[in-house]
């Protein structure tokens, strides 16, 4: 359902409140979802005369996103941890809906808005929140939001948004609901088909062939469960590639890549088996020794290898890597073969001294 003129009233009052500049902060590592909503809440932003900026930490790795940005000479500014946000009075935080997590602010930052379509991992804090959970992207709520406000489309915003969509509802064949379709029928006529063309065929980097071709070689595969590690990694936007072309393979189901870059390891799981729901599974291998989240049929870790950093040479690093591996392996099988809400006691004690807790588990998917 579309948000009621209450919701856009009400987030008119919020915005009619702030004195000041905004920051609209997306997720860390943003997707083409995360992007759009923070760029088209900005729009609504200064339609009532307040001044903001679309926000992020981390990168913009995969390069369909960076093809996003850059064909719609989209502004967002790339956040430091060590930036100071003082001159900023007011924050919104779009597709993630807690301070902290999967995000770089200090977890007990005040959110002014929230608006975000994920399950939340915990109570959201904020002045307004709107968590869409019937939505199949934020991006959707977004565009119902700039029609409320009586805004005419800016054509990169709806762009991006249209493909916001179609990305988180992997082009209208997951989690998507009736909103989803009636945004991108608004959306269409406003569209720059071009580019959107352009965004969706950029040319496959090198280092994401190599990832893909090391997680076709290296793959451990059980029925229909594909495991595969693809050691060191420079882009972790290789490894959903990778993970999305081990489940094209004959034979399997789902699939879980993961890779190393410093003392973190990031993991990367797709399914399309309707029995298996990966978020569940994920929390259920490492939430205890990392943070893990996501859907059904996506879903992403990241796990701290505290041991690491103690290593004194190459030998150490590479034994420490491959024990990593097995117990991953392992833990994955394991979870995936258990009851969903069963946290797995294979390695227990191996991966505590391996492992760094993470602290929180992740709201958003970006795996």
């Amino acid at each position: 359902a579309s948000p009621s003129a209450e919701a856009a009233i009400e987030l008119r009052e919020q915005l009619g409140r702030i004195d000041g500049r905004l920051a609209v902060v997306a997720h860390d590592n943003p997707d083409p979802d995360a992007i759009a909503s923070a760029v088209a809440l900005v729009d609504v932003a200064e339609s009532v005369g307040v001044a903001a900026d679309a926000c992020y930490f981390g990168d913009i790795s995969h390069q369909e996103n960076r093809a996003m940005v850059n064909l719609l000479e989209l502004d967002l500014r790339n956040m430091d941890p060590d930036d100071s946000l003082a001159e900023y009075s007011a924050f919104a935080l779009v597709d993630h809906s807690r301070p902290g997590v999967n995000d770089q602010l200090p977890t007990d930052l005040h959110a002014d808005i929230v608006i975000d379509h994920h399950p939340p991992r915990g109570p959201v804090p904020g002045e307004f929140v709107d968590l869409r959970q019937g939505a199949g992207a934020t991006s959707t709520v977004l565009t119902e939001y700039v029609e409320r406000f009586d805004l005419a489309f800016d054509p990169s915003t709806a762009t991006a948004l249209l493909y916001g969509i179609r990305v988180d509802t992997n082009d209208f064949t997951r989690e998507v609901s009736p909103a989803d379709f009636m945004a991108a029928s608004t959306l269409s006529p406003h569209v720059d088909t071009s580019i959107l063309r352009q965004i969706e065929q950029p040319s496959l980097e090198g280092e994401t062939l190599e990832t893909i071709a090391r997680a076709i070689k290296n793959r451990v595969q059980r029925d229909s469960v594909a495991v595969a590690s693809v050691g060191r990694i420079g882009d972790r936007d290789a490894l959903p590639q990778a993970a999305d072309q081990l489940l094209a393979m004959e034979g399997v189901e789902t699939t879980l890549v993961f890779g190393f870059d410093d003392e973190m390891v990031f993991l990367s799981a797709r399914s399309r088996a309707t029995d298996v729901d990966l978020g569940e599974t994920l929390r259920d291998g490492f939430d205890r020794i990392g943070s893990a989240g996501g859907h059904a049929d996506m879903a992403g870790a990241q796990l701290e290898i505290g041991i690491l950093g103690s290593a004194d040479d190459e030998v150490e690093v590479e034994s420490i890597v491959s024990v990593v591996e097995e117990v991953i392996t392992n833990r994955f099988f394991e979870a995936i073969r258990t009851r969903p809400g069963v946290p797995v006691g294979a390695y227990t004690q191996t991966s505590e001294w391996l492992f760094t807790q993470r602290g929180e588990p992740e709201d958003g998917e970006s795996a």
